[in-house]
């Protein structure tokens, strides 16, 4: 029997009817749905990024496809390819995409790890990619800086690399039971320990490879306290016994980390 992908279609309990968002959501408002709360979120990204009808996009973990179809009908971007790890979620996005006008995009996406540098060049192939994009995903990445190389390697010229991410709002928590806490949720969250840097360690990485113009937006509130806020607002309703003890953890380690100001989690955009 082949092993659940760790990144899988769970999310759908969330979404409302036809939709299958997976982020965490920006919570403009408790009363807001997940589904528009994930879409909120990846629009704020796209308003960052400046996407608009000349951008040619690589999507580095594109999820079930309902990005893709923001990017392509919201922005207008020219062109979408990308690469997302997860088989089931590859498929439901190739299925999402030829329902749409954009049916042709469908053979632009692929099962990949991202560290893959051949697949990228393979998927990217003579496109001119003005933005690199990652949704809510670098953190789980098996090093983050790898993918800033390989982003750099393949944005053209004053493209952009444009992402959400969490970054420590010191080097390090400063109590041992905070560390030791931090350093179990992102085992079990398969965050790779080394993922985690302050803002000024995070900026450096990005300089040291080439980008510049980097800029922060911290959307933490919205993100980890309301998307904690809104989990606990469920009461069990939405959320099956066994989905709704993952969320359950996930929203208290979120609002614990904000609470705490251990973690902040970020909008970067950064020119090559």
């Amino acid at each position: 029997m082949a092993s659940r992908e760790f990144h899988d279609l769970a999310e759908l309990a969330l979404n409302s009817s036809g939709q299958s968002w997976g982020n965490l959501g920006y919570w403009a408002a408790r009363e807001d749905s997940y589904s528009d709360a994930c879409r909120t979120l990846a629009a704020h990204l796209g308003e960052a990024a400046e996407l608009n009808s000349k951008s040619e996009i690589f999507d580095a973990g594109f999820g079930c496809g309902d990005q893709l179809i923001l990017w392509l009908d919201h922005f207008c971007v020219r062109d979408v390819c990308g690469v997302n790890i997860s088989s089931s979620q590859t498929q439901r996005a190739k299925s999402l995409l030829q329902k749409t006008k954009h049916c042709e995009k469908s053979d632009n996406i692929f099962t990949a790890d991202i560290k893959d540098r051949n697949k990228w060049a393979e998927v990217i192939s003579d496109r001119q990619i003005t933005h690199v994009i990652a949704l809510d995903c670098v953190y789980h990445f098996p090093s983050r800086v790898d993918f800033f190389d390989t982003a750099s390697s393949r944005l053209k010229k004053g493209g952009k690399l444009a992402l959400t991410d969490f970054i420590l709002v010191d080097s390090e928590p400063t109590k041992l039971i905070h560390r030791i806490l931090l350093s179990i949720m992102l085992k079990l969250s398969r965050i790779p320990k080394a993922n985690m840097v302050d803002q000024i360690a995070y900026r450096s990485d990005l300089e040291a490879i080439g980008f510049q113009r980097i800029q922060f937006q911290d959307i933490s509130q919205p993100v980890m306290a309301g998307f904690a806020d809104w989990v606990e607002a469920q009461k069990g309703v939405q959320l099956s016994l066994l989905s709704g003890i993952k969320y359950r953890i996930t929203a208290t380690f979120l609002n614990w980390a904000y609470s705490r100001s251990i973690l902040q989690y970020s909008i970067i955009v950064a020119e090559k």
